[in-house]
């Protein structure tokens, strides 16, 4: 089967224009779902309708999985005390790996009795250095079973008044190998719906626009390549700063493409992200779609593994050991915060909206590679 392509590629200039699109300019009205809408069956049955298939750069991945991936290599949940300075006063185990998955662990204290903020975190399988040309988290990863390829969904109201729906697809990566390296990346993009005022089907629903998310950056589009009601994200990608390079970014685009100064930097110095020649892509139906509720709604008893959801939760080690000067100065070899507790979570619009243009010199990729 074939991508369908909306828009002429030569006139790829719509999602860099002044104005941005209706969807996006108009009074947002954000609000969660109702308790009964989130457990209700429209919402998973909305997520899975929409879900993206993903262009990977290489075709052994990493490729979004389950964040329990993080403790399969037997980690324990660790918990850090920091103080006011940001300097971390103790750390201690919280929870022992082998009840992460067996018991819930989301009303563990967010303070100490000092009132120190808790912090969470997990060393996920291997680090980044390097023995005969890959890395630790490379070896770990393709020695590691399962790998069941998983998006997690939120989904939440952009205005219920006008029908506005957005759907939240969050991807987890065990780490990420780019110019910088760091464990446990989270990525995501929103699409954009719009349909009746109350939840729904699925199919009384259609995409009015997209939000691609990458190195602090998003690009807005009503026109990326699909497969029906699927958008297609391509996972950054090849990039180089002076001699540092890396060949995995997992930022979000939506179309095979160099990307300009997507990864920042300044003067001669910019980075960019390169997505393609994808060497393998993963069909919407191959993913496990695991639905995030507010936190406040986890049922954790039910749902140990989503545990993390509740908690200022970090799932990756605090320090690398490969990164270039200054990048962990800057917090570049840090593992992200987890989604809900994000400035991204229940929003769209959350980062600036990226000034370059792709750069498109080659035919893009069909889901007729998916097989694989």
């Amino acid at each position: 089967m074939y991508l369908s392509l909306a828009l002429a590629l030569p006139g790829m200039g719509a999602p860099h224009a002044d104005a941005p699109p209706a969807w996006a300019a108009a009074p947002h009205a954000v609000e969660p779902l109702s308790a009964a809408e989130e457990i209700g069956p429209a919402a998973q049955e909305i997520a899975r309708r929409f879900n993206p298939a993903m262009a990977l750069p290489d075709g052994d991945g990493p490729w979004p999985v389950a964040v329990r991936y993080s403790w399969s290599g037997g980690a324990d949940l660790q918990a850090r005390t920091v103080g006011d300075d940001g300097a971390v006063l103790r750390t201690e185990r919280a929870v022992a790996n082998a009840d992460l998955d067996q018991r819930a662990w989301d009303e563990l204290p967010a303070h100490d009795a000092a009132g120190h903020k808790i912090e969470y975190w997990i060393d996920g399988p291997g680090d980044d250095h390097t023995r005969d040309g890959i890395s630790d988290w490379q070896r770990r990863w393709r020695e590691a079973p399962g790998k069941t390829p998983t998006q997690y969904a939120h989904v939440f109201w952009l205005n219920r008044a006008r029908g506005e729906l957005v759907v939240q697809y969050w991807f987890f990566y065990p780490y990420n190998e780019w110019i910088n390296h760091h464990e446990g990346d989270w990525e995501h993009i929103n699409v954009v719906l719009a349909g009746p005022s109350h939840l729904a089907r699925a199919s009384a629903y259609r995409a009015v626009g997209y939000e691609y998310y990458f190195h602090g950056h998003r690009l807005e589009t009503e026109q990326p390549i699909r497969g029906g009601d699927h958008p297609l994200v391509f996972v950054g990608g090849r990039g180089r700063a002076l001699w540092w390079s890396g060949g995995h970014s997992g930022g979000s685009y939506p179309w095979a493409a160099t990307y300009p100064g997507a990864g920042g930097g300044f003067g001669p110095f910019t980075v960019a992200d390169d997505t393609r020649s994808p060497a393998r892509i993963l069909a919407a139906d191959r993913f496990d779609v695991v639905m995030l509720p507010e936190p406040a709604r986890l049922d954790a008893r039910a749902h140990p593994d989503l545990s993390w959801l509740k908690l200022p939760f970090f799932a990756g080690q605090p320090q690398v050991f490969g990164n270039p000067p200054l990048v962990d100065r800057f917090g570049g070899g840090k593992p992200p915060r987890q989604p809900a507790r994000r400035p991204e979570w229940n929003a769209i619009g959350s980062r600036p909206r990226w000034a370059g243009a792709p750069v498109i010199d080659g035919e893009q990729p069909t889901l007729a590679r998916a097989a694989d």
